[in-house]
This record gives structure tokens, sequence and C-alpha cells, in this order.
């Protein structure tokens, strides 16, 4: 199994599961839609992180604070769920993958997109940058996350927070005022 997807048939799954090839076809149609449920779990459990962690007490701050230790501490999940679709997702066909990425927009990126809004709304993020945009900046910073070590969790999820906030913190006026894309202004 370690030959990925097109190296594997579903006979050797069935051996390594202990169960007949039947009983395998019985439950999935064919391989592809073996590989969908298992990127749709990875998918699913991550949306569960999320949506658990956003929905903690607190200002945005302490929301992205609680989903990136909860990132930290489901660190290993993640990792294997996120290099198996990066390396896997390419052998499911266009529908398949649309509806991999769709439950993973809706799920794992669109809660967080809410947070940060919802930040913006109250004053606590900048207003002038899309939400969109923010997330994927916020899981680019969040990305060593998945390989620190168990010691320094909470530590790095909470320079991670730091960080993020510090570039997307909202800022009165006058003070480190930036220019129409967001860049600090040098004057």
């Amino acid at each position: 199994m370690a030959h990925g997807y097109a190296g594997v048939a579903m006979r050797e799954i069935a051996e390594r599961l202990d169960v007949s090839k039947a009983a395998l076809y019985h439950h999935f149609h064919d391989k592809e839609a073996l590989l969908l449920e298992v990127l749709m779990t990875g998918v699913q459990r991550a949306g569960t992180m999320v949506a658990e962690a956003t929905a903690s007490p607190g200002d945005t701050r302490a929301r992205v604070h609680a989903l990136l230790s909860a990132m930290a501490r489901d660190r290993h999940q993640q990792f294997d769920a996120m290099k198996l679709a990066e390396r896997e997702a390419a052998n499911l066909s266009e529908a398949a993958r649309a509806t991999m990425l769709r439950a993973y927009r809706t799920e794992f990126l669109g809660p967080i997109e809410h947070v940060l809004r919802q930040g913006q709304e109250a004053g606590e993020v900048r207003p002038d940058l899309e939400p969109a945009w923010l997330t994927r900046v916020l899981l680019t910073l969040a990305q060593p996350l998945l390989s620190v070590d168990a010691a320094a969790l909470e530590r790095t999820a909470a320079a991670t927070t730091a960080l993020f906030f510090e570039g997307a913190g909202a800022h009165p006026q006058g003070t480190n005022a930036r220019t129409e894309t967001g860049v600090p202004d040098p004057s």
C-alpha cells in the first residue's frame, strides 16, 4: 500500500483489512469511491476540529488561538490527511475532486473565514482584506504547527497567533498607516 492509489488493487486493500473483496465492493463500488471516502473523512474530521475551535468563547484572537492550538494538538492526523490529499486527490475524477473541494471549502475554510469576517465587523481584524485571503495567510502561518514538538505546542500556537494578529489586527487611524494594498506606508 506504500505505492499509493495507482499502485494498489482492491484485492490488496481487502487483504490488508482482513475482509473479502466482495465485502469491500459492497460498501464501495470502486477504488475511487473508497479513496473519496478516505479523503472526505479527513475533511470532515478537520471540519469538526475547526467548528469546535471557532465556536469557543472569546474575541477573534482567542478563537484563532483555539483553532491553532487544536491544529497543533491534532497535528499528526492533520499532517497525514493533508499529505494524503495532496498526493492522491489528483487520482480522483473531476466530479469526485469537486465534491471533496466543496466539502473542504464548506467544512474547513468556511468557518475560519466566518470567524475572521466577524472579527472585521467587531473591529478586531483589518477590514480592508478579504476573509478568504486572510484564511489562506493564517493556514500558511499554521503549517509549522503540523510538525512542532509536543513540548512547544502551546508556545508555538501562541506565537503564531501573535504573528497573525500583528499583521492582520485592526490598526487605529494614523498608527502604522497602510496604503490601499495593505502594505505599511514607509512615510
